[in-house]
């Protein structure tokens, strides 16, 4: 029976990974070709367009890289802890608004865990804001601090000429494989049983998550599981310090979205993370892949969270479109 249910296992685990090269090989191989069919039929608009638009990005950087006296450093350090803060504030907002007063009304109905944090708890709320600004406004700013000598050897974060848009492209799509590789692991690490009584239990406090608590963890989290997984691709890939800030700005977006605990229209689906605060031991990842690859999709897998799992175009709330089941009544 053992030996069964183990060859059963095994099996499963060779489909889950033969699936998940497939998938990989699909989306890459799609993506190739796409790109290539885009490139061929309607690259002479994409240069118009983008010529236009990186006259304007081009300016629009001129006049930052002025502003800080065309001192790299200054760009360097306080333009990033400037822009990071600021993109923070701005994609936050809305979400911490309703959190606190219920209002706008046409949001609270695309609440993902319903009637949690209907109000958020102010003292909860208090010790989430001192620490993401903590995070913010000195741990951040220290991690750049310690990376500018290895990107000033490496040529990355340079304020030089911007890149063109095949380029940009291409970066944002490498930048992604490196930020979910290095994301999954580091946040497997940080859900072992030695690191998450020290370092990650802080984050999991918040089972219904809003937008702040992205960034309410340790500092030691903060740096290997937030940080570094955001920086390694554009360090590596000697990127300019205007695509470093505008790469940021996604991935805090992304990560707001995914702990802000509404599932709006339009805009990625936080139902996943919201679930892995919900129960802890499954989906660690962003994108899903190495979760697939590795069976930590389970026991996300099947669940009502992951019927609503995905980009909504409709105005009707997911939890609508896909009702909780009933529970049995003794």
């Amino acid at each position: 029976m053992v030996d069964k249910r183990t060859e059963e296992t095994s099996k499963s685990r060779c489909d889950a990974l033969w699936e998940t090269l497939q998938s990989l090989v699909f989306i890459f191989g799609t993506t190739v070709l796409a790109t290539i069919a885009v490139r061929n039929s309607v690259n002479p608009y994409v240069n118009k367009i983008w010529g236009a638009s990186h006259d304007f990005w081009g300016e629009l950087w001129n006049r930052i890289y002025e502003f800080y006296g065309q001192n790299d450093h200054l760009v360097c350090h306080l333009g990033t802890a400037v822009f990071t803060f600021g993109s923070f504030i701005i994609f936050n907002s809305l979400f911490l608004l309703c959190d606190m007063t219920g209002k706008p009304a046409w949001l609270v109905k695309y609440k993902v865990q319903e009637g949690r944090n209907q109000p958020v708890d102010r003292e909860k709320l208090k010790s989430a804001l001192t620490t993401a600004a903590f995070n913010l406004l000195i741990v951040s700013p220290i991690l750049v601090l310690s990376l500018y000598p290895a990107a000033h050897y490496l040529g990355s974060f340079h304020t030089g000429k911007l890149p063109t848009f095949e380029r940009l492209l291409l970066e944002f799509v490498l930048f992604t494989v490196v930020e979910e590789i290095m994301f999954y692991y580091s946040h497997r690490l940080l859900h072992t049983r030695w690191f998450y009584a020290k370092y990650h239990k802080k984050h999991h406090e918040w089972t219904a998550p809003i937008g702040i608590t992205s960034i309410y963890c340790s500092p030691l989290e903060m740096v290997c599981s937030n940080l570094l997984p955001s920086f390694t691709g554009p360090l590596l890939l000697q990127s300019h310090i205007f695509t470093l800030w505008i790469w940021l700005s996604l991935v805090i977006f992304s990560t707001t979205l995914a702990h802000g605990g509404y599932h709006v229209p339009f805009l990625f689906s936080p139902e996943a993370h919201d679930y892995h605060h919900k129960v802890f031991n499954c989906w660690y990842g962003t994108l899903g892949v190495l979760d697939r690859l590795h069976g930590t999709d389970k026991p996300f897998a099947g669940s009502i969270q992951e019927e609503r799992h995905y980009v909504s175009f409709s105005l009707t709330p997911v939890s609508q479109l896909h009702p909780a089941p009933c529970r049995a009544t003794e």
